[in-house]
């Protein structure tokens, strides 16, 4: 009695194109959305990373500085006013960019109080400032 010897073809190729298409797709995306900006002349000293810059016009620039002060576009400003002097702001530009540049050695619940305050005065498009890497 002869048995029949079947084999069956075990090289089975999965076809992985596509999902190289969405990885890069989705790297690419990443890469466009994300927006690094140039530092102000507040004295804070920011961290380090690689980007481009964002231009420049139409953004409001909050600084935070080691210590935890607050400056809206160069002048100091209270923890107490910060939400209506964006409003204020918000009403001239609705479209502005709000640029936080936070001292690489302030408190992270600070550039978290000045987010929200920015989202309290309806601002929806942010950026954290930082120094280009050497």
């Amino acid at each position: 009695m002869r048995f029949r010897n079947e084999k069956k073809d075990t090289n089975i190729m999965i076809n992985i194109t596509s999902l190289i298409d969405v990885v890069f797709i989705l790297l690419i995306f990443f890469a466009v959305t994300t927006s690094f900006v140039t530092p102000s002349s507040i004295k804070v000293d920011l961290p380090k990373a690689k980007g481009e810059a964002v231009e420049e016009k139409k953004n409001i620039r909050i600084a935070v500085d080691s210590k935890g002060a607050l400056f809206l576009d160069g002048e100091a400003v209270k923890d107490d006013e910060l939400e209506s002097k964006l409003k204020v702001l918000k009403d001239v530009n609705p479209e502005a960019l709000v640029v936080i540049e936070a001292d690489e050695k302030s408190l992270h619940g600070k550039v978290v109080f000045v987010i929200d305050k920015a989202k309290s005065a309806d601002f929806t498009r942010f950026a954290i400032a930082t120094e280009e890497a050497k």
